[in-house]
């Protein structure tokens, strides 16, 4: 533990070392502040001296010395009294600030100079192409990216729904199987002991298999494979009975073992145990105990991928469901005005049939009677 916690103080120790920033990169940062306030935001060494960022060690200084002659502070002063002067005479104070604003800019024309003839050049490039930290009071830090809630939300979804998960299904997995693993020693050792007669009969056999039998390359296997198909032939020719059906030792030697928990484990002579269970109807059912019938979990099986598959399928399933149930209900009401229009139809025609039918007697009538006139 304390070596632990010693190797963490010097890591840390070291990474704040490496991490922290040099003398000369304080310099150019505070040399870059102070560039942008005063001649404008934005702007770089290579702008202050008129070049490019591509120019040689000769065309800074070229750059420089047609520069340091505009910046001079005492032509600046003289520009400034002669450009004053044309309205009123500058006052003493205002002629020592402009010169003193002229020596601090032409001093930090020469340091800049320097930066850039010397190694500091490299470095200053380097955070001209990755940007610079920013001034926090206390020292130059990056802008750190702030991640929305959004963003947060969706990378606790990827890391704890995703490789969480399958963590705890693989310790779900197995623990499950050292559970299984565990119950079938222990049903074996409860049942049969230390010698199980399936078990040590296939070892046997496997361990004192003569080297006669084991093929040393591929044609004598195929040699060995003809003559005993030849001589299977031969014994099934000469000995034709029919056959029989002798029951297996697993499925006449079988013990019954009381697990801690109270479940029936059945041990067959073959070592394969099996776990007793009555369902509802009182059938008695035996379910295979073995450690390779867990399926192993993978990452489909994590909520990251079952998740987005649920909600698909729930949605798929509510559209198709409103889809189907909309033409089934037109249905139901077609149906029911067609019995209405068909009742109010033959209400309709069972009036028409009276009307018809009191109209025919009255016509018969009629005829009857003017019958009896003639």
């Amino acid at each position: 533990m304390k070596c632990a916690l010693v190797s963490a103080y010097i890591f840390t120790v070291l990474f704040v070392i490496v991490a922290s920033w040099s003398k000369e990169d304080q310099e150019i940062f505070r040399l870059r502040h102070e560039v942008e306030a005063t001649e404008g935001p934005g702007v770089t060494f290579y702008d202050l001296l008129g070049t490019k960022p591509s120019a040689n060690h000769d065309e800074i200084n070229k750059a420089y010395r047609r520069k340091s002659r505009t910046l001079h502070p005492d032509k600046v002063k003289r520009q400034f009294i002669i450009e004053k002067s044309v309205k009123r005479k500058p006052t003493k104070a205002e002629t020592r600030a402009a010169a003193k604003a002229a020596s601090d800019r032409f001093a930090r024309l020469g340091i800049v100079a320097n930066i850039l003839r010397g190694p500091g050049r490299e470095r200053y490039d380097h955070f001209l192409n990755y940007g610079f930290p920013t001034w926090k009071g206390t020292g130059f830090y990056y802008a750190r990216f702030r991640p929305g809630l959004r963003t947060v939300l969706a990378g606790l979804f990827v890391l704890v729904g995703g490789f969480g998960h399958w963590i705890a299904l693989y310790l779900s997995w197995k623990r499950q199987r050292e559970f299984i693993i565990r119950y079938i020693k222990f049903a074996r050792h409860t049942a049969w002991g230390d010698s199980i007669p399936g078990l040590e009969e296939t070892s046997a056999s496997t361990a004192t298999m003569p080297a006669e039998v084991q093929a040393v390359n591929r044609r004598q296997r195929r040699m060995q494979e003809k003559d005993n198909k030849k001589e299977k032939k031969v014994t099934a020719k000469k000995t034709m009975k029919p056959a029989t059906v002798i029951p297996s030792e697993s499925a006449r030697n079988r013990k019954r073992v009381v697990a801690e928990n109270g479940k029936i484990l059945v041990v067959d002579s073959s070592g394969d145990v099996y776990l007793e269970q009555v369902d509802e109807d009182g059938e008695t059912q035996e379910f295979l105990l073995h450690p390779d019938e867990l399926p192993k979990p993978s990452f489909t099986d994590t909520a990251l991928c079952q998740l987005p598959v649920w909600a698909y399928s729930i949605i798929i399933t509510r559209v198709f469901h409103r889809k189907q149930a909309t033409p089934a209900e037109n249905p139901e009401d077609e149906e029911e005005l067609d019995a209405a229009d068909s009742c109010r139809g033959n209400f309709e025609l069972l009036e028409s049939v009276k009307k018809t039918a009191e109209n025919g007697s009255n016509r018969t009538y009629r005829k009857k009677k003017n019958h009896k006139t003639k």
